[in-house]
């Protein structure tokens, strides 16, 4: 029993730091996408593609911290 608890624990522990990020990083996005509205001036209509330019850069830079974390090895 006292195994499952220790497991259970590191694998919160372990999970913590990747779902604070995650927070962080939605709030992050989502205030930059409302000053980006905010800003645009009302005679104008942006295509798809800059809404996405909006949310890519920072996305591939979060993927690849997420990757970076999945793919580090074990503290054990």
């Amino acid at each position: 029993m006292a195994d499952t608890k220790t497991a259970v624990r590191d694998a919160v522990v372990g999970t913590a730091p990747f779902l604070a990020i995650t927070v962080i990083w939605l709030l992050v996005m989502t205030v930059l996408y409302a000053l980006f509205l905010v800003t645009k001036p009302a005679d104008i209509t942006y295509d798809a593609w800059v809404h996405a330019l909006v949310f890519v850069p920072p996305l591939v830079g979060f993927a690849g911290h997420a990757l970076r974390l999945a793919l580090r090895p074990g503290d054990a």
